[in-house]
Order: structure tokens, then C-alpha cells, then sequence
């Protein structure tokens, strides 16, 4: 039996085309089997995690869900981690939900204190920020309980100290309501994956896949490719100078007994496990072996090699002398820094970089990318194109190099400032999105802030300007693209580099995180069914 007038739809004719009730805007949501699936699901089953990719159409779900929870009386709490986001979700409920547009709000931390307390009394659907809403339930000006349905949007980030898990937390204790996680990746780690359901008392796991039968339809031809590139000899002097440092160093630390393989030395994250670990030996008792110090220094030193290392190898030249010239500031200060510049093979890495600035080499990747866009934009002019790269020094470097093709409108989308970098504010990110919809700007060059969530509907072209080795950055920068028509994604990648190991460790990761996902529902899925089965025998004699 169907919950609400939602899912009576689907008892219908099969040639009605949208979604008919009286809380949805009349030939808005177009009807899809899935999305009847998945609302269903959700109002039988209780709390529940969709896992699904960009494109599905998640907010839509939202919407519908949010439909039924109004009819019945109960408002609703739309969670996102960003105000742009959360600027996105209150216009999309504003433009399905038949519903006065006054009484769809957004609040975030510039809304003052007073008026979002009127809000939550006024408010059908409140979309907002959760560390706001976190503040307000502290200062007890929200209640949670008047919300049947509270959506955290970009779940997987309900994990450790993130304001999801206090709000979670707070909703299972105080509301009676239905709490629903939306993410298109939570992770490939198993305890990554409970952490979230445990923090919002997942009961239900639904996973949506793009070869769904009943999803194949809708979704939009996605061209993934690969670009591989070598290192030109002048790079290759460098690297091989930084990797002969690296090891020496990593010789030295297994003869004091630290606990890694060689090849470890070149592990970013086993790196920072063992820094983790001296570090709280230092603090234990450093006093008393002070050997632990030099330790330490060694450490951080190879972590350091080993990001100049990354640097020369996926970026280039200019990125390296911007973090060497960082690092030789710290020189009086840091003890591994001024490790670093007091061996020949740093001074010689530096010395050679700073020619190959002088005369304007440039990584291989970047003629590339050239070639790519402007390919791109010649077959077609009104193309939109987002080229994603992990460091603010090189999204401006590439900004001001894509500017000088002819037709290219590129802009810069970063995050906003840090204490020792310059930022966009969140007002200019959304500009900068309106812009590049409006077709103002045909290019952005963004850093990890544009992977998430953020609605970009007109995107034809995505370039990694270097693979990452996280599946959830993965699959949220593919994301970008074939939203609404086909698209296609072209991955960056130097030759027998770390650029190699990022691209397989985040497809090994995700293949994990869709075998994790698929045993834990089915583990869910049979501990409701022995629940049930031991509370009809509890009758029995």
C-alpha cells in the first residue's frame, strides 16, 4: 500500500510523464521509476542512506519526500555542508515545491540570530548550514522535534567531530521523524561507512548504480579517457635527486628501528602514521631520549621531500619553487626544513628548478591542456569546461595560462581565505557559477571546492589536471559532468609517477566502497528480518 499521493502515481497510466500532487508544481519532476523506488523505500523502511551518483537526481527525492512530510504537517530540515549549497537546495524546493516561497528559508551564519528563531517557527522547509543549525540547538533556538524529515546532503561527512554527527545525534533523541543521508560516495572503508549510519541511525542502505535498468535511461553518456604524459629529462634530474634524498633518509630511520619498508618512505599515509606515532613518543618522553627529536625532524623532512617530490612530477616547475621558496623561509625556524637546505641534492633541486623557471619550461600536462580545451571549445564554441587541480598556486598559474588561448573566459574557483592564503568569498563563488551557467565564463579552474555538490549543470568537459588517490574526490569530480546531456572526463597523468598510483588506488577504493555498501544492506536487511521473525514468535508457546 502507498504511503502517500506521491507514490500513488504509480498506479497510474504509464503515459503520465510527471509527478502529480498537490504540494508539487504541476510538470516539474518528471516520473521516474527509481525515484518512486527510492521515496518508497524510505518511507517504509525509516532512516535511510541513498547512495547514488550526480545526475540521479538526489534533491529531487528530497523534494518529494519533503512533499508527503508537509501534507502530514511536519516541516523539514535540508542539511549541506556549504552556503552555496544550501543557497542551491532552497532554490530548487522553491522552484517544485508548491509551497510559498516565504516559507522555504535558508539560514546560514550571516542570517542574525533573532530572525532565524522567527524562522524556524514560520519556516515549511528550512535549508541550511550545519553548523548553524548546531549552534542554534545549543542555544536552544531550533527544537528539532517539529522537523518529519531532517536530510543531510554530502552525508559521508557525518563522521568524527563534523556538526552532522552532533546533529544526528540530537534528531534521534529528540524527533520522531525520518532521517535521510544523500552522497554519491561514503567512502570505501567499511568503518567509515558505519560511523555514518551509526551518527544517523541508518536502518536502510539503498544503492543506485547507473546500469540500474530502471536507471540506465535517464543517465546522460559519460566518456571517461586517459592522457599520459613523460617527464621531460630536466624534471627527471629532479626527481631522481629528490627520491636519492628520500631514501638515504629512510636508511637512516629503519637503522633506529622505525618500523616501515622502504618503499614506504614514498607512502604519504604511512608516513603520517609514523609521524603520529614519534610524535607522541616525543611528548611522552622526549626528556628522557632525546634521539626522538631527531627522529621527528627526519620525518618531517622526508614528508617534505616527498611532497617536492609530488610537486615536480604532477604540476611542474613553478608549483615547486613557490613550496621550496616557502620551505627556505622556515629555515631558521623549522629543524627539518633547515635539514633539507644544508644537503647538496636539496640545493641542487633547487638551483635546477629555478632555471627551469627562468627559461618558462612547463610541465607536459600543460600543453596538453591547451590542446584539450581549445579542441574542445573548436567543435564546439559554447562548451563549458571545469579543470580540476589540487593546489591553489597552480589553479592561478593555469588560469593565466588558458586565458591567453583565443576564446578561452577562464576564472579561478577556490575556496575561501586562509590565514595565509587569499580565498573567494562565498558570495563570488556563486557569482563565478552564475557566470559560467550564463556563459560569461567557459572555464573554471577550481580547486577540491567545486567537487561537491555544488549544481553546474552545463558542464560538457571535466580534466583532472591530476588523478586523486580518494575514490569519494573521484567520483565527485567526475560528477561535474553528463548531468543533463553526455559528457566527458579526461584524466591528466605522468608516466611511472605518483599521478599512476592516485588513479588506481582510487578506482581499487571505489570498487571496495560498492561491495562494502552492497554487504551492509544486505546484513541490515536481515537483522530487520530477525527482528520481525523473534517478535512473531514471541506469541507462539
Amino acid at each position: 500500500m502507498c504511503k502517500s499521493r506521491i507514490l500513488n502515481t504509480c498506479k497510474l497510466s504509464a503515459i503520465m510523464e510527471f509527478f502529480e500532487h498537490p504540494l508539487i508544481k504541476k510538470q516539474t519532476i518528471e516520473k521516474r521509476a527509481y525515484q518512486e523506488r527510492l521515496v518508497k523505500s524510505v518511507l517504509e523502511k525509516g532512516n535511510t542512506l541513498i547512495v547514488a551518483p550526480t545526475a540521479i537526481g538526489k534533491t529531487v527525492i528530497a523534494a518529494l519526500l519533503a512533499a508527503h512530510f508537509i501534507e502530514k504537517g511536519k516541516n523539514v530540515l535540508m542539511l549541506a555542508p556549504t552556503k552555496p549549497l544550501a543557497m542551491q537546495h532552497s532554490k530548487t524546493f522553491k522552484t517544485l515545491l508548491n509551497v510559498p516561497k516565504g516559507e522555504i528559508a535558508l539560514i546560514t551564519g550571516s542570517t542574525p540570530a533573532k530572525q532565524r528563531a522567527r524562522i524556524y517557527l514560520d519556516a515549511k522547509v528550512v535549508c541550511a548550514t550545519p553548523q548553524c543549525i548546531k549552534n542554534d540547538i545549543k542555544q536552544q533556538i531550533i527544537s528539532l522535534d517539529k522537523f518529519g524529515l531532517c536530510i543531510f546532503d554530502e552525508a559521508h561527512r557525518a563522521v568524527g567531530n563534523y556538526a552532522y554527527v552532533f546533529i544526528g545525534k540530537e534528531y534521534i533523541r529528540n524527533a520522531k521523524g525520518i532521517a535521510l543521508g544523500l552522497t554519491a560516495s561514503p567512502g570505501h572503508e567499511r568503518e567509515h561507512i558505519e560511523e555514518v549510519c551509526r551518527n544517523l541511525n541508518i536502518k536502510n542502505i539503498e544503492i543506485v548504480r547507473e546500469s540500474d535498468d530502471d536507471v540506465k535511461p535517464y543517465i546522460p553518456e559519460l566518456k571517461l579517457e586517459w592522457v599520459r604524459v613523460s617527464l621531460p629529462e630536466e624534471f627527471t634530474r629532479i626527481q631522481q635527486l629528490l627520491r636519492s634524498y628520500i631514501r638515504d633518509l629512510a636508511e637512516q630511520l629503519i637503522k633506529s628501528n622505525v618500523h616501515l619498508k622502504k618503499n614506504e618512505f614514498f607512502n604519504r599515509a604511512r608516513l603520517l602514521e609514523l609521524q603520529k606515532r614519534i610524535s607522541s613518543q616525543v611528548a611522552r618522553y622526549g626528556h628522557q631520549r632525546p634521539v626522538l627529536y631527531g627522529l621527528a625532524s627526519k620525518i618531517a623532512s622526508v614528508i617534505k621531500a616527498n611532497h617536492a617530490l609530488l610537486l615536480i612530477e604532477t604540476q611542474g616547475a613553478k608549483a615547486l619553487w613557490n613550496y621550496l621558496e616557502r620551505l627556505y623561509e622556515k629555515k631558521g625556524t623549522q629543524r627539518a626544513a633547515s635539514m633539507m637546505f644544508n644537503d647538496e641534492r636539496i640545493k641542487n633541486v633547487a638551483k635546477l628548478t629555478k632555471e627551469l623557471v627562468e627559461k618558462n619550461v612547463q610541465h607536459p600536462k600543460m600543453q596538453k591542456l591547451f590542446e584539450i580545451v581549445a579542441e574542445q571549445l573548436a567543435s564546439n564554441p559554447e562548451s563549458r569546461i571545469i579543470v580540476f587541480n589540487h593546489y591553489r598556486d597552480s589553479v592561478s598559474e593555469l588560469t593565466r595560462a588558458l586565458n591567453s588561448i583565443d576564446g578561452v573566459r577562464a576564472k579561478e574557483f577556490i575556496g575561501q581565505a586562509k590565514r595565509t592564503t587569499n580565498g573567494m568569498s562565498q558570495k563570488e563563488q556563486a557569482q563565478a557559477i552564475e557566470d559560467f551557467e550564463s556563459g560569461k565564463l567557459n572555464v573554471l579552474v577550481a580547486t577540491s571546492v567545486a567537487e561537491e555538490g555544488l549544481n553546474i549543470p552545463a558542464c560538457d568537459l571535466v580534466v583532472f589536471f591530476e588523478p586523486v588517490p580518494s575514490e569519494i574526490r573521484h567520483i565527485q569530480r567526475r560528477g561535474r559532468t553528463a548531468r543533463l546531456r553526455s559528457g566527458r572526463v579526461i584524466i591528466l597523468i605522468t608516466k611511472d609517477t605518483k599521478d599512476e598510483a592516485s588513479y588506481w588506488t582510487a578506482r581499487r577504493k571505489e570498487k571496495e566502497m560498492i561491495s562494502q555498501l552492497t554487504q551492509l544492506k544486505r546484513e541490515k536487511s536481515l537483522l530487520k528480518q530477525k527482528k520481525l521473525t523473534d517478535y512473531l514468535s514471541e506469541g507462539e508457546p
